[in-house]
């Protein structure tokens, strides 16, 4: 995932965000990740890289998946595995990255051990309590998908760094309900 720090409104810039470009000298330790069987199994495998921040290239992730499912689950196994693919790739969600965002509580995938500790919301009692209207989500205009570096693939696609469609909009959504909380948590600072 790409730096929270990237996605920050340009003040005036309307370029891409270009990820930078792949090392591809191969290291002892990114063979022995890519060697370890826990980075192939279902769901162990996203809770793993999600608690220890090893990560492995996405062709390798994807076949030695396969190969685990299959092994693992015979022919339903792989064909389960095969609809999971076709279904991520249509969508534009990629399970493994949403299912590590989620396990560590951030946008960028980084190690929990990296990430400050939540500011816990006050408890406030009233008589009755009230519930907030919910309001439809704004869709991202034009002019701020550009603010943000936001570009159009060859596809039609929205791209942002390395991410692409509903990835880029997911990115932006979290970013958005961060700068919230920041605000919210200053709020009750002052006030406090």
């Amino acid at each position: 995932m790409p730096n929270v720090a990237a996605l920050q409104p340009d003040s005036g810039r309307q370029q891409v965000a270009r990820s930078a470009p792949a090392d591809r000298n191969l290291s002892f330790h990114a063979v022995l990740s890519a060697l370890n069987p826990l980075q192939y199994l279902p769901v162990i495998g996203t809770i793993y890289r999600a608690v220890t921040g090893d990560q492995i290239p996405e062709a390798v992730r994807r076949v030695g998946s396969f190969i685990a499912s299959a092994l693992i689950g015979g022919p339903i196994g792989a064909a389960i595995n095969v609809a999971i693919m076709l279904a991520e790739k249509i969508s534009g969600i990629d399970l493994d990255r949403t299912g590590q965002m989620l396990l560590t509580g951030n946008a960028q995938g980084d190690h929990p051990a990296n990430q400050a500790a939540p500011v816990p919301a006050p408890v406030v009692h009233t008589a009755a309590p009230a519930r907030p209207k919910a309001s439809p989500a704004q869709a991202w205009s034009p002019a701020q998908l550009a603010a943000y570096g936001v570009g159009t693939a060859g596809d039609g696609a929205i791209k942002l760094a390395d991410l692409r469609g509903a990835e880029v909009l997911n990115a932006l959504e979290l970013l958005r309900i961060r700068g919230a909380r920041a605000a919210y948590a200053r709020a009750v600072n002052l006030k406090g």
